[in-house]
């Protein structure tokens, strides 16, 4: 008997687990966000991700209010599909602009911070077009 009738079918069964937890990884993230959304209240979000060493990876979400000021920071951190959502009080009450360095490498580690930076890139993409779109309501 070959060693590959043993080994295909356990990769078979780890990349269908890995599929299941990527699953429930999404469905929180879009829980998560679409609680955010419902929230409401005036501001924007963005959203941000980097690549940390070996594989870690932030994906930040930051809502900040019409003044850019943060409201509210949420990251995930970690390897597997286990990671989930967690406050990041260090981010609250700095301003969007505080954030735009990429190579900051503080209240957080460097990844969080860059993903940071995209989150914020964002929120600005958001304002502008929010402010480019408001003459043409009111002429309308």
């Amino acid at each position: 008997m070959s060693i590959w009738f043993v080994v295909i079918p356990i990769l078979a069964v780890l990349w269908l687990l890995q599929s299941v937890g990527t699953y429930f990884q999404m469905r929180h993230y879009r829980k998560v966000l679409g609680g955010i959304a419902g929230e409401g209240g005036e501001g924007y979000v963005g959203v941000g991700n980097a690549k940390g060493r070996f594989g870690k990876g932030v994906i930040l979400i930051l809502v900040s209010d019409r003044w850019g000021v943060v409201t509210r920071a949420l990251r995930m951190r970690g390897m597997t599909v286990f990671a989930r959502f967690n406050e990041a009080p260090d981010l609250v009450g700095e301003g969007v602009e505080n954030l735009r360095d990429e190579n900051r490498e503080e209240p957080y580690e460097k990844a969080t911070m860059l993903a940071a930076c995209r989150a914020v890139e964002q929120i600005e993409r958001v304002r502008e077009e929010s402010k480019a779109k408001k003459p043409e309501m009111v002429a309308g």
